[in-house]
């Protein structure tokens, strides 16, 4: 019975999800994408695109379930359980806001989490070069790509989640969806304009841009371009932690338990 009382909305959440079809259709979804899609290039002509196109796919798949079915799960979660008075129930009986929300993150987690398992599965397996220097090159690569997509993937899952317990569905999903297109696009669009501005106010809206196009590595899988440095890793990593915990911060003071 102690075993139950341990994160029991992270249970419920879980078991509530595992129920729904959409979660192993997003599972087989990824694995028949990552199959297909690269059928659709002409690689009968050169055989060798086929590899690094698989891996595009795989962590293309990534990309387009976080930008769809992650947020969108996670803002309806949040919201069901704070409509349905779960939430509440919970806090009265001793279980703190912050712990409820990383329960129902955590259960979204596990889904993201096997999306980048197969991006990765699949990287290591069917699109993994034969020759061992570039194999440990690109093994490399795939778990800095896998790594630095966490980064991305799990604060924007609470985001919505916590936006879920407070606002609309939609608004829950569209404010991480809307956080990520600009990280992965308009940052890079406004880099030539901000990033080199002399006024300390634009210098300062630059750096407060989420910058997850930094972690879009898919350039260098397709053109085997290697790891990245360490120094650029490091840097990486820990621009997307600093965002990622200025937005799971800001999601925990949102989340709400009241009905």
């Amino acid at each position: 019975m102690s075993s139950l009382r341990v994160w029991p909305l992270f249970r419920l959440s879980f078991a509530g999800l595992m129920g729904r079809g959409s979660c192993w259709l997003l599972l087989l979804g990824a694995a028949l994408f990552i199959w297909i899609a690269p059928l659709l290039t002409p690689w009968e002509e050169n055989p060798q695109i086929l590899q690094p196109a698989r891996a595009q796919a795989a962590w293309f798949y990534a990309w387009i379930a976080l930008f769809t079915w992650l947020p969108f799960q996670a803002s309806a979660l949040g919201h069901r359980m704070r409509r349905e008075g779960m939430l509440e129930h919970l806090h009265a009986g001793g279980t703190g806001r912050i712990s409820q929300c990383l329960q129902l993150s955590a259960a979204i987690w596990v889904w993201m989490l096997a999306v980048v398992l197969i991006a990765v599965v699949f990287c290591l397996t069917w699109t993994l070069p034969k020759r061992p220097e570039e194999a440990r090159m690109w093994m490399t690569l795939v778990f800095q790509y896998g790594l630095l997509y966490s980064l991305c993937a799990a604060p924007l899952c609470l985001l919505a989640v916590a936006l879920g317990t407070r606002t609309a569905e939609v608004i829950a999903f569209l404010v991480p969806t809307g956080l990520l297109l600009m990280g992965l696009f308009g940052a890079a669009w406004l880099a030539p304009l901000l990033g080199g501005a002399d006024s300390g106010v634009l210098q300062s809206f630059w750096l407060a841009l989420p910058h997850y196009h930094l972690a879009d590595l898919t350039p260098r899988l397709v053109f085997k371009m290697g790891p990245l440095p360490f120094a650029d890793f490091a840097g990486a990593a820990g621009t997307l932690g600093l965002q990622g915990a200025a937005i799971s911060i800001s999601g925990l003071c949102l989340f709400r338990t009241r009905s």
